[in-house]
């Protein structure tokens, strides 16, 4: 159990973060990363508040993993807490953060999405699951949390609340709602096992690694859905303000991922080349 002092100083912290306007899973994280420091330093009779950029350097080679997101994690929560206590000028710049991957769209070929689809249809609740990862672009959290209310009267909109609270309204592409018509219910789309309960985002990955070794896709993942959905209509549309609404990107850039890069494209480039 921790000593009074520490629950106390947790509690500062964790509210600090609140005041940040920060989301209650970013708070965990930050809490986890400082605490960690704050172990790891005691053990060698050092202290956090006044810990030196060198200290702080060689925790976190030893600690975090050398991805550009846990080190920027790290950071900032270090960053976070010596604001809290009102130190300036803290060495959390000592963590030596790697340069953001390039990031690629994961989506599926165009003949295994429709392998996919048609296997999915008619499935329940398994196939449906990846029919909403495909025809609503959601995320793992939020099929896993569907709930029949959230529909308009007719099934044409369905309106989500995802990443940071955001809520938007989204349309039903035909084919999914004729899926969802038949079942409509009141309560979570996906029960759990258990009554008022929702299924886990565990159960909604292995369905949809279920759903896509029928289709002979030996691992198919949840994420992949969506990364299918958003690079299909960027590919199709060339609209990316439409797209980026419907992912709900509050950067235009973040969308601009989702596009596929065909090898008859890659040749046109080569055939662009002509200096003579």
């Amino acid at each position: 159990m921790l000593p009074p002092t520490w629950t106390m100083r947790w509690s500062d912290y964790r509210d600090h973060l609140i005041g940040e306007g920060l989301g209650t899973k970013t708070i965990s994280r930050y809490v986890r990363w400082v605490r960690d420091a704050d172990e790891w330093l005691q053990k060698r009779g050092l202290s956090l508040d006044e810990a030196t950029a060198t200290q702080i350097r060689e925790w976190s080679e030893e600690r975090v993993r050398n991805s550009h997101s846990c080190r920027g994690q790290a950071s900032a929560a270090l960053g976070h807490y010596w604001r809290s206590i009102g130190r300036l000028q803290a060495p959390f710049k000592a963590i030596r953060i790697p340069p953001a991957p390039e990031y690629e769209s994961q989506a599926i070929d165009e003949d295994e999405v429709r392998a996919v689809v048609k296997v999915a249809l008619g499935w329940w609740p398994q196939g449906t699951v990846v029919l909403c990862g495909l025809y609503l672009a959601l995320r793992r959290f939020e099929i896993a949390k569907m709930e029949w209310e959230r529909f308009s009267t007719d099934l044409e909109w369905y309106t989500v609340t995802g990443k940071y609270d955001k809520t938007k309204a989204l349309p039903v592409h035909p084919i999914l709602q004729e899926e969802l018509a038949e079942r409509r219910g009141r309560g979570w789309v996906f029960p759990g096992r258990f009554p008022g309960t929702h299924v886990t985002e565990a159960t909604v990955w292995e369905w949809t690694k279920v759903v896509g070794r029928a289709a002979g896709l030996s691992d198919l993942r949840t994420h992949q859905l969506r990364h299918t959905a958003l690079t299909t209509a960027n590919d199709t549309l060339r609209d990316l303000r439409a797209v980026q609404q419907f992912a709900r990107h509050s950067d235009p850039a973040t969308t601009a991922i989702y596009t596929r890069v065909r090898k008859q494209q890659l040749q046109r480039v080569a055939e662009a080349l002509d200096y003579l």
